[in-house]
């Protein structure tokens, strides 16, 4: 998610020091166990686990902390792996192209005739290879807000991304994209013949070992060793995916990703048997997109930071590191391999801290060159402060910019109404009581709330969604006083409030009646 990887630059950015002429060394496994520790001490995480593969092989399975209140984090906790699941999409592609079944140059109207985008042209043209490269045209997390939390299935989300505006040059720019993975899940399910769900827990859980793991949260048992999210130390609600799994539904442990790491860094083989192709992985490990800030394709001559298809790509110690992130509210994971050294480990935290994912990465790779590890955790701890601090300064600054002394220049029951935004559907306010209350129909189990003035035709509601920041409703009145609409100001990285606008159903149908 932005908010997370914005975090991370900041993080890399003042660990740069490190350097790339640091020689490999050997981790032992007291090692690893007291830079985890290290780091869940300082960054006071509800629980951390961490697996570490070494020359191919398990050096450690760590685990600090609570799974629950009262319940300790172990090696086998499941956690929801967020976008870390978007390997899995990928390589379950890569193994219909490996029987002929699928090409990676494959047009997805091919698959799926349905699936349209906004540019006519870039629809019909769109590639498998471009769905999982984030090179759609789409900017970073445009859209997110149909499925997060929503009611709409994955056919519903497939019907609305030809609403979505493209704003960005096809395939030359990169903009992560969570509704493309829910496209290759269909196109994974129309070639299989099986859903995506499946096809992954048959085909890539199944030949690993990977028992306990799980495609989404509806399928695990109920006596699932599970990890709660949390939240400012709190436990929240999980976020059951209704749609976009293919994107970041999977629940596992470091236990069972560890078969993960090691068949992928063995070139594709597990036990003798070869699951992913060389030919594969070369595809899912090559650039396809530059993540780089103002470069397209082609990159820039210093910075070789890449999207391949399921993996970001960059360059450690002069050799490639192949990782993921994955962030859902109250979880955060982390996936990072050096294919070259067959060395690669996972993190997993269930309290929505990245950087504290990032401060263990960076400890490791410390280590790993024959630096100081504990001293990257301690850096980063630093860096932490400042972060938080600034997060406060926002809260502090918003709530300042609030003018008293004015009111609203309705009635609250002038207010009241249906109102829809042409992406996202419906919203309506009502009256509860002398108060107005809003609910995005699509998400209603996550975003409604009461309406308190704020002021002039603002008002403020706290979402129950505690991963989201309070959030500003501002009504639209034309020149008759009439509301015709209103905007939500809720500045959260992860998904883009500024682009829903939400008119007025009945004004809309009035105006028509006048024309």
């Amino acid at each position: 998610m932005p908010r997370l990887r914005t975090l991370l630059a900041l993080c890399l950015s003042a660990c740069v020091w490190l350097g790339s002429c640091l020689a490999q060394t050997s981790l032992d496994a007291d090692q690893v166990r007291a830079l985890v520790q290290r780091a869940h001490e300082k960054f006071g995480a509800a629980g951390v686990a961490v697996a570490v593969v070494q020359d191919g092989q398990p050096l450690v399975e760590v685990a600090f902390g609570e799974r629950a209140p009262g319940l300790p984090m172990t090696p086998t906790t499941l956690c929801n792996i967020a976008s870390c699941t978007k390997a899995f999409t990928a390589a379950a592609i890569a193994l219909l192209v490996q029987e002929g079944k699928l090409g990676w140059d494959d047009r997805v109207v091919d698959h799926v005739p349905e699936f349209r985008m906004a540019d006519p042209w870039i629809g019909a043209h769109m590639t498998v290879r471009d769905l999982l490269s984030h090179r759609c045209g789409l900017v970073t997390f445009a859209g997110d807000l149909l499925w997060y939390g929503s009611d709409y299935d994955d056919a519903e989300v497939l019907r609305r991304i030809e609403k979505l505006p493209i704003t960005q040059r096809f395939r030359e720019q990169f903009g992560y994209q969570n509704l493309m993975y829910l496209v290759a899940g269909v196109v994974i399910a129309r070639t299989s013949g099986m859903p995506w769900e499946e096809f992954v827990e048959q085909r890539l859980f199944a030949p690993l070992g990977m028992a306990a793991s799980r495609a989404c949260a509806q399928r695990l048992p109920a006596a699932a060793e599970r990890a709660l999210p949390h939240i400012e130390g709190q436990v929240i609600p999980d976020h059951e995916f209704v749609a976009c799994r293919p994107a970041a539904a999977i629940y596992s442990s470091v236990h069972e990703l560890t078969p993960w790491m090691q068949m992928l860094l063995a070139g594709g083989t597990w036990h003798g048997e070869r699951l992913l192709s060389e030919a594969s992985l070369q595809q899912l490990w090559r650039p396809h997109v530059s993540t780089s800030p103002g470069t397209g394709s082609g990159g820039g001559t210093a910075d070789f930071r890449s999207y391949g298809m399921g993996w970001f790509l960059s360059l450690e110690r002069g050799e490639k590191l192949v990782e993921h992130d994955g962030g859902m509210p109250g979880f955060l994971s982390k996936v990072s391999l050096m294919p070259s050294e067959r060395f690669g480990f996972v993190v997993l935290n269930n309290r929505n801290d990245g950087i504290l994912n990032e401060a263990v990465k960076r400890a490791l790779l410390a280590a790993r060159g024959g630096g100081d590890g504990q001293q990257q955790i301690d850096r980063i701890a630093q860096i932490a402060e400042r972060i938080h601090g600034r997060e406060r300064s926002e809260v502090e600054r918003r709530e300042s910019a609030r003018q008293t002394g004015t009111q609203p220049s309705l009635e609250p029951s002038a207010y009241a109404g249906t109102y829809e935004d042409a992406v996202y559907g419906r919203a309506e306010v009502h009256l509860e009581g002398d108060a107005l209350a809003l609910e995005l129909i699509p998400s209603r189990r996550r975003l409604h709330g009461t309406l308190s003035h704020w002021h002039h035709d603002t008002f403020r509601t706290d979402f129950p969604d505690r991963f989201l920041p309070f959030a500003l409703v501002r009504f639209d009145l034309d020149h008759r006083g009439v509301v015709v609409g209103f905007h939500i100001d809720c500045p959260i990285a992860d998904f883009d409030f500024t682009a829903l606008d939400f008119r007025r159903v009945e004004a809309a149908a009035a105006a028509a009646d006048q024309r």
